[in-house]
């Protein structure tokens, strides 16, 4: 496990789990419960962030 999302600034995200999309915007306005997960996963794509949790 990495981080958490909430100690990313500034990145537009999608948030998969278990290849599903659960969030999908800038770590700013996700809601807390988003914010509060660890990543295990990222990649970079296009000026996107992409987050497994």
């Amino acid at each position: 496990m990495y981080g958490k999302i909430k100690d990313m600034r500034r990145c537009n995200l999608q948030v998969n789990r278990n290849g599903e999309l659960i969030y999908s915007g800038m770590v700013e306005d996700a809601p807390e419960e988003i914010k509060n997960l660890n990543y295990k996963e990222i990649k970079l794509e296009s000026g996107l962030v992409i987050l497994e949790v």
